[in-house]
């Protein structure tokens, strides 16, 4: 919290802020008043309920995953570019939503946000006397928020891949989407080209409906889309292909030992129900790896 306002406020230093009622809101800017609006009512219903724990997970859930790992990210690219008007309107958005979402994390947290809240711009008084953020129904955003998890499910994938391919954060890499017919979610696809490039740190994307030369590419499927990933153009193919088959065979001795034991009738019949299920559900997650892998050296070679 403390490094996310920090950063917010070395941003806004030379800005002229602006009331938010005032302003247009992007597809990205209702998405993060959506996820706000939805952790606004979700605290409330455990609050309600005596639930801290829950209450706590929701602004926890919020502030870390959708505040800090996405809003934040996707306003680099408004904050970062030429573009005076659109910096002011960024930064006042950015400001807005951490001031209420202080607001929604004070009974948990009381003394940082009281601290961060009164060095924001424009705002007065303790937090403590301050209105706790209620829920709005005209902050519904449902079809954005389907939209912009499915471009969540295509970032995450990518970066996962350059993760299993050891590829280096600072190194840019090439992407082609392919877009099934139909696919509901293209114009969004579209619209956020940008942000997908930033987010995936690729120096070369396309978004089409035709598959095209995937040639040196890696696929990573997702519902309604494709991305081929050109990892060969970053690695050290020989040495990838050794790094995984040797993960392969790692996975192969812990698969053997796991059905081993599943199939030794002293351990299913006398361990508890959930202690074979886990080892059940452990044999499976082994087996969907190497069969990752296997595709991985295939796709490869």
């Amino acid at each position: 919290i403390w490094n996310a306002a920090r950063f917010l406020l070395m941003n806004v230093e030379d800005r002229t802020l602006q009331p938010v009622d005032g302003l247009e809101l992007k597809e990205i800017d209702r998405w993060i008043f959506h996820r706000l609006n939805n952790a606004v009512a979700r605290v409330d219903r455990a609050l309600e309920l005596y639930r801290m724990n829950d209450a706590a997970q929701a602004v926890y859930e919020f502030f870390w995953n959708d505040f800090c790992d996405w809003y934040l990210e996707a306003q680099k690219l408004s904050l970062y570019g030429s573009d005076e008007s659109e910096k002011d309107r960024s930064a006042s958005l950015l400001i807005s939503v951490l001031e209420e979402s202080l607001r929604l994390l004070h009974p948990f947290l009381s003394f940082i946000t009281e601290e961060i809240r009164r060095r924001l711009p424009g705002v007065e008084g303790s937090i403590a006397v301050a209105a706790y953020p209620e829920y709005l129904p005209a902050r519904e955003a449902p079809e954005i928020d389907v939209h912009f998890s499915l471009l969540q499910e295509l970032i995450r994938g990518v970066r996962t891949l350059r993760s299993e391919f050891t590829i280096p954060p600072e190194k840019k890499i090439r992407v082609h989407v392919l877009l099934s017919p139909g696919f509901d979610a293209a114009g969004f696809f579209r619209a956020h080209e940008e942000l997908i490039a930033l987010l995936v740190n690729s120096d070369e994307l396309t978004l089409s409906e035709s598959r095209g030369d995937t040639e040196g590419s890696v696929p990573v499927a997702g519902l309604g889309f494709e991305a081929f990933v050109f990892v060969r153009d970053v690695i050290d193919v020989p040495k990838q292909i050794e790094r995984l088959e040797k993960e392969a065979r790692r996975l192969s001795g812990l698969i053997e030992g796991s059905e081993k034991k599943l199939a030794n009738e002293r351990f299913t019949g006398n361990a508890p129900a959930d202690v074979v299920e886990k080892e059940r559900a452990k044999l499976a997650e082994l087996s969907e790896r190497r069969t990752k892998i296997a595709s991985y050296i295939t796709d490869l070679s």
